[in-house]
């Protein structure tokens, strides 16, 4: 077989694993079912099932990492084979489904996103404890007991879930316009 034909067979054998499994990921398809011969993802592609050129249409699919292994022939049943995540982006090239999906990501890294979140949280929480404080100031009598403590703690703490809140929020729309 020339190389052409091996990528030929196994393309349409990787589009009629994709169609078996429903396009999921890590869905084993068999691609013969023995004993019945108008079964499995061979038979689909237009392949005869156990031939050469399955063989080698299934071994190109493996090597390319498009597919694994994933049924226990000695049970009695035919190899199974699953979707790989190069496999499904392949099969939907192959079949004009478009491009290979993007990962659903923000333009800045997790690890940018978390440092804007802490630095936004601390100034955030720093600009509303300045009229909180002031609050507390008037509110609160010199002569403080565990009650105004409780009080007091809690706005602070408020306030601070407020700011990290807002800067959560903020981080997020930069992350979704940067796409």
């Amino acid at each position: 077989m020339s190389e052409s034909a091996v990528q030929d067979a196994a393309m349409r054998l990787l589009a009629a694993i994709h169609d078996l499994s429903g396009g999921k990921l890590y869905e084993p398809v068999p691609v013969v079912v023995p004993g019945e011969a108008d079964k499995g993802a061979a038979p689909k592609a237009g392949i005869d099932p156990g031939s050469t050129e399955d063989e080698v249409a299934i071994r190109y699919l493996v090597d390319q990492g498009y597919v694994r292994a994933a049924g226990d022939p000695s049970t009695g049943g035919g190899q199974d084979y699953e979707l790989t995540v190069a496999g499904l982006d392949r099969a939907r090239q192959y079949r004009g489904l478009g491009e290979p999906e993007r990962p659903e990501r923000g333009g800045m890294s997790d690890g940018t996103q978390k440092m804007l979140v802490t630095v936004l949280g601390i100034v955030g929480s720093q600009i509303l404890a300045r009229p909180l404080t002031k609050f507390i100031g008037e509110q609160i009598p010199e002569r403080r007991g565990v009650k105004d403590d409780v009080m007091e703690a809690v706005l602070k703490g408020l306030a601070r879930a407020a700011a990290l809140t807002i800067a959560s929020i903020i981080v997020r729309q930069l992350a979704l316009r940067r796409r």
